[in-house]
Formats: structure tokens, C-alpha cells, sequence
């Protein structure tokens, strides 16, 4: 994204509103339930979109310093991201070599990883540099010489996992081939100057991609939304653009009307809409006017109802005082709750729906691009059909 576009979007949303129209799929579209029930199906999501696909881990701000470390086991695997002595940021199974016990849990700083168990001791480039008593295990460290590597990629401020081993056990991961065009958005929001506040996980009873829908539609903001966004956002507009599998739709802001008396030199993208970028599956990151969130969405126990929301909240600068700390914290407290009292128990009731035998397929509208845009997407991943069922009765 470049100025050019920047007012481009803030233009369009303009007329959308001025029109009172949208951007507007082709035609509506039929999704089946069973993209939210089926066991088989959630396997193969589990298994291609999730381990199969690079997952975001966060910011480079998240591991700020040599031997910052921080350990993940939402992809269903537990992976270990650490910053080295020489800069360099690595991934590892976080998989003792001994027994497979966890070598370390949480998040710090540390030059090197012990595990609890047996205490072998790991160096933060993942080499095996202990085994106590190491006479009664002759050619391991030989054998077995460090933490199993995961392809990682670290750019434009932004950290990538591979959740699965490399063949050729490379530690390497090309990301660009993977964003099909994103990495000029990536670019433009200078993600590398933002600092790491506070992060908070959320737990649910439904599919992790209902939780994903919640980002992608304004239609519901005028109702769900009704009291706690009346003043904030427009209901019912987007921009829409997409990427590969990837999306960025964005909604305006009430105080867009405001650009239709100040000059082009003065309007700002950020402090006028809300960005949703939707990446790859379960990942959506929204730059806010003077912060960042970033969203992660994950499966559960294996199952297609259960799913796991971080949420992370990123500055231009770490808050060093009480009352910078408050306004931030209140930041994230308040995204929270608008998501987690309003949106998520709308999509509890959307889980046990499908569960219901009451339809067997749900609709998207023609105002509801990014939800068509998403599901879509992960048929096609998946080797799925797209059922143009609904795009031939609209085109009639």
C-alpha cells in the first residue's frame, strides 16, 4: 500500500457512504454447516491449514533482545521461538531429544534451556550442550545434536513458523512466495517499530473460523454492535480487497464524514477506518490509529466446537508510566469485551445452529465479501468445489 491507495480506499468508503451501498460480492453464496462440524474436515484443516501453512507468531518486538525466548503450543505441536546470542531468531520443537518432554514452558530470557526432566541442557541455537551422566548414553549427542528445527522467516517486523519440520530439516522459510502480494501492506505499517503491551487468550465452545467471522463482516454492527459501536464504526460499509488467500477489508469510522471538509494532505488511513487483514487461515491483524492488534485463532483438542483466541496488543512505544500503562490496558480491555460479550456469544448460538439439523447450508450476502472471500479460499486449500449453486439463481 502506497499514499495513492491509501486515499484511494478512504475515497471509495466516501462514496460508499454518500450511496449508501458496499463492496459487493458477485453474487451471494451458500457455505456448508459441516465447515464448522465435521470431524474429517477439521482433521484436514488441522493438518494443511494449520501444520501445513506458515502460522504468525507475532511481532519481531516479541522477542526484543538476544535470548528472548517464547514458547507456543497452539498449532498443536509445542514450538519454541528464541533470539540468539548472534541476533538471529530460530525455531525449534520444543521436544527434549531425551524423552520428549517439554524443555521449557512461558516466555523470558535465557542463554540456555534445561530440561526438568532429565536435565539435558540446550544452548539458545538449539544444540544439545549437556546430558548428565552422559558415559551411560555413548553417540547420542552424535546422533541427536540439538532441538529439531522448524522453518522460520522473520520480516517486515512480522515472525512466521512453519509448524512442521522440514524434509531436509532446513530452519529456513521463504515467506514471500506465501503473500501473494500482502508484503507491500506489511511494508506500509512499519510493523518493526512497534513494541509488545499485553496479550490475553480467550477460550470458546465453537469453530475456530467462527471466531475469524467475526472480523469479516460490518453487516452485523448496526445490531450485535448496536450500543457499544453506534458512535464508533459505520455499519454495513467496507472497502475490500484481496490477496491470494488473504484479505484486507476496511470499515469506516463515524468520524470519516469529517474528510469531506478537510484537505487530501490531511487524511489519514489509520485514524479513519479499522483494518482487518485476514491472513492465511486463522490469523487476522487490525492497525488501529495509534496501536496494532494482531488475532490468532486455533483448534482445540482436536475438535471442530472448540477453539483458543490470543489476542496481542502492540505501541508505538513502551508505556513507561502508570497512567500509559492504564490507557492501554484499557485499550485491549475494551476490544476484549466488545468481542468476547457480544460477538462470541452470538457465535456459541452459530456453533449449536449448525449442530441443529435446521439447515444444511449457511448464506453469505453480497455485503459480506471477506466471509465469501475466507471460505472459499479454504475449500480451494482444502480440494473442495466451489459450489456456484447461489452465483447461477442470483445471476437469473
Amino acid at each position: 500500500m502506497d499514499r495513492a491507495k491509501e486515499l484511494s480506499i478512504l475515497k471509495t468508503l466516501l462514496q460508499y457512504d454518500e450511496a449508501g451501498t458496499t463492496a459487493l460480492a458477485d453474487a451471494p453464496w451458500e457455505n456448508e454447516v459441516t465447515a464448522y462440524t465435521c470431524p474429517e474436515r477439521h482433521r484436514r484443516e488441522e493438518e494443511l491449514l494449520i501444520r501445513g501453512r506458515p502460522v504468525v507468531m507475532g511481532l519481531s518486538c516479541d522477542w526484543p533482545a538476544n535470548g528472548a525466548y517464547r514458547t507456543d503450543d497452539f498449532a498443536g505441536v509445542p514450538i519454541l521461538i528464541v533470539r540468539g546470542r548472534d541476533g538471529q531468531l530460530r525455531a525449534f520443537l520444543n521436544v527434549c531429544r531425551h524423552r520428549g518432554a517439554k524443555v521449557v514452558d512461558g516466555c523470558g530470557e535465557a542463554r540456555s534451556f534445561r530440561c526438568p526432566y532429565h536435565a539435558w541442557v540446550y544452548g539458545d541455537d538449539g544444540a544439545l550442550r549437556a546430558v548428565p551422566d552422559a558415559d551411560s548414553f555413548p553417540g547420542v549427542m552424535d546422533q541427536r545434536p540439538g532441538l529439531t528445527p522448524l522453518p522460520l522467516a522473520e520480516k517486515h517486523g512480522m515472525v512466521w513458523v512453519l509448524p512442521t519440520p522440514a524434509a531436509d530439516g532446513s530452519a529456513d522459510l521463504d515467506i514471500d512466495p506465501w503473500l501473494c502480494g500482502l508484503e507491500e501492506d506489511l511494508k506500509f505499517w512499519k510493523l518493526d517499530t512497534y513494541h509488545f503491551h499485553a496479550r490475553h487468550v480467550q477460550y470458546e465452545e465453537m469453530n475456530y473460523k467462527l471466531l475469524v467471522d467475526t472480523f469479516l463482516e460490518g453487516y452485523h454492527f448496526g445490531f450485535l454492535h448496536a450500543e457499544t459501536l453506534r458512535n464508533v464504526l459505520k455499519p454495513n460499509i467496507n472497502h475490500f480487497e484481496t490477496f491470494g488467500p488473504h484479505s484486507r477489508t476496511t470499515y469506516p469510522r463515524a468520524k470519516l464524514d469529517r474528510l469531506r471538509t478537510k484537505p487530501e494532505d490531511e487524511w489519514n488511513l489509520m485514524w479513519n477506518s479499522t483494518i482487518v487483514t485476514q491472513m492465511l487461515a486463522n490469523t487476522v491483524f487490525s492497525p488501529q490509529g495509534d496501536h496494532m492488534e494482531i488475532y490468532r485463532m486455533f483448534p482445540v483438542d482436536g475438535r471442530p466446537d472448540r477453539a483458543v483466541m490470543e489476542t496481542s496488543l502492540y505501541i508505538p512505544k513502551t508505556a513507561e508510566t502508570e497512567d500509559e500503562k492504564r490507557h492501554w490496558d484499557a485499550n485491549l480491555a475494551l476490544a476484549i469485551k466488545v468481542i468476547t460479550t457480544e460477538d462470541f456469544p452470538a457465535g456459541r448460538t452459530m456453533q449449536m445452529g449448525a449442530s441443529s439439523g435446521a439447515q444444511s447450508h449457511v448464506i453469505y450476502g453480497r455485503n459480506e465479501p471477506a466471509m465469501i472471500h475466507y471460505h472459499q479460499s479454504i475449500r480451494r486449500e482444502l480440494g473442495l468445489p466451489i459450489d456456484d449453486k447461489a452465483a447461477k439463481a442470483a445471476a437469473k
